[in-house]
């Protein structure tokens, strides 16, 4: 039977740390890519321009109807098939953003429609401009009810992190397989790089529950 020693892999502890640093940076700068791609899908998708509509499907079915590990070596190689050079942490982040902005827009887009007419309605009659409307009555009535499933996608995103391995991103995986090798202790390396996972997954999901609170303080 296996006995578990924690100490070799405990030894290079810093290292993961480090690694998850950059696994929560790109998840946290994909994240905001996906938010403004998922805003700017929503609002196409309410256009009065069926182009805009259709283009916004076309973008939704795509990202959502392949794989993202596929996304993420096309966005890798394609580019330097073309003679275009990338960073893997580029193509990692841009590969990520679009695929969850893709996700991100739906969810946008059914909290745009669960908005109160009325509200809307309201604001048009006194000549609130569109943009205003948008800015100061639909994207926050949206936010609002839609904090827990951003922060399941913001979790979700940042655990297919650990998919950039394949392109040589730096991240808590590739690092774990680093020490794994280093230290011949699988089971308890893969222990800890799931640990570190899992915490940091925690703290999005209690801050999540936080934020909504917050948010919705006051409106039932």
């Amino acid at each position: 039977m296996h006995e578990l020693n924690f100490k070799p892999v405990l030894e290079s502890l810093d290292q993961l740390l480090a690694a998850a640093l950059i696994s929560l940076v790109i998840g946290v700068v994909a994240m905001a890519l996906a938010m403004a791609v998922g805003v700017l899908g929503a609002v196409l998708s309410q256009s009065r321009s069926a182009l805009r509509r259709r283009c916004v499907i076309v973008y939704v079915d795509i990202f959502r109807g392949t794989p993202l590990l596929v996304q993420i070596l096309a966005f890798f190689f394609v580019p330097t098939a073309l003679g275009f050079k990338i960073s893997p942490y580029t193509c990692g982040i841009l590969a990520l953003g679009l695929y969850y902005g893709a996700y991100i827009t739906e969810i946008l887009r059914g909290a745009f429609e669960g908005i109160p007419a009325g509200h809307l309605d309201a604001a048009r009659s006194l000549g609130i401009p569109a943009r205003i409307v948008f800015w100061r009555i639909q994207l926050p009535q949206a936010l609002a009810v839609v904090i827990s499933p951003l922060a399941g996608q913001f979790a979700r995103l940042f655990k297919a992190s650990s998919l950039l391995s394949v392109i040589g991103v730096a991240e808590l995986t590739l690092r774990g397989q680093f020490v794994m090798t280093r230290t011949y202790a699988p089971i308890e390396t893969w222990l800890i790089v799931a640990a570190i996972y899992f915490a940091i997954y925690a703290v999005v999901v209690v801050g999540a529950i936080w934020l909504e609170r917050r948010l919705t303080r006051g409106r039932a």
